[in-house]
């Protein structure tokens, strides 16, 4: 008996251009839930940098994937994909229409697609017992671990790399098959869904961008950050709107060079985001942002 794939819609596009909006419209009209894929907005306490929808702004409508990590946290792909699963299914399973939405086009490819090892979990007794044997007998004995069960793997990670190597045998030991036969190329999509790709004009989507950046401001970006400056060090603090803004409280930068950054950074991050969705091996429709409360319609087209 095959068993039939799971109907989900996508929504994704370049930053500013209004997903969360059009999530929450196309939420109510087709009974739905949204499932988060940005890669920033999993941490707690990155609220106004980040563009999180507010609760107020929900309309009750049920949102995953958002807050669920500290910001201090080591947050991979792999883990993404794992709780987002586990996500989508729960709210197919209670009979509603899961939604996924976001702007982290690797989010979506790896969940939408089968891609095997990015799939794997972290085990953590097996992470534990790698780390303990790095420890007692060093990085080129872990090393050779990994060249016994993955050679091509071995080839391409430095034993210095201890973390990559680590992940690895992680894998090999979870999966049951190297890491080098998990190909990281889509084999089959996991869903059956439908992937609107919300775009805008050029100069109307960097100045939504401009506005957007100011308002954060006015919003409290800079207090936001202040707050989180103990996490300085760490990979969430590397988003835009988060590193220039610590450069300002650095003395390093003025405020109004650290928000004009902000801007041109958004403004190129959100170019190259439509190259990656553009250059997607999935089938997705284009739409412009002002015909977003059209989702619904083309959605219930393909049922």
């Amino acid at each position: 008996m095959v068993q039939t794939k799971i109907k989900t819609l996508v929504i994704t596009g370049p930053t500013a251009v209004g997903k969360s909006d059009a999530a929450v419209t196309a939420a109510l009209k087709l009974g739905g839930e949204v499932i988060s894929a940005d890669s920033m907005q999993i941490y707690k306490g990155m609220d106004i940098g980040t563009g999180k929808i507010k609760p107020s702004e929900m309309c009750g409508v049920p949102h995953y994937m958002i807050d669920v990590a500290s910001p201090d946290e080591d947050y991979s792909v792999g883990r993404y994909v794992f709780e987002a699963r586990a996500a989508v299914e729960d709210v197919a399973r209670r009979g509603k229409l899961p939604i996924i939405v976001g702007g982290t086009g690797l989010y979506i490819n790896s969940l939408l697609l089968s891609h095997s090892f990015a799939g794997t979990p972290k085990n953590e007794q097996i992470r534990s017992s790698l780390k303990q044997f790095a420890a007692e007998n060093g990085a080129d004995a872990l090393h050779a671990r990994l060249k016994e069960v993955d050679p091509i793997s071995a080839q391409t990670i430095m034993a210095s790399d201890v973390k990559r190597v680590i992940r690895a045998l992680e894998i090999f030991y979870s999966a049951g098959k190297p890491k080098s036969e998990l190909s990281d190329e889509a084999t089959e999509p996991v869903y059956d869904y439908k992937l609107i790709v919300l775009s805008d004009d050029r100069e109307e989507l960097y100045d939504r961008i401009n506005k957007r950046v100011d308002k954060m401001i006015e919003c409290g970006l800079v207090d936001e950050v202040k707050k989180l400056y103990k996490y300085k060090d760490c990979n969430s603090m590397q988003a835009i709107g988060y590193k220039e803004i610590i450069a300002y409280l650095e003395g390093s930068s003025t405020l109004t060079d650290a928000v004009e950054i902000v801007k041109q950074s958004s403004r190129r991050y959100a170019k190259r985001q439509m190259t990656f969705f553009r250059g997607m091996k999935l089938n997705k429709v284009f739409l412009s942002a002002s015909d977003s409360s059209k989702i619904s319609n083309i959605f219930r087209e393909e049922l």
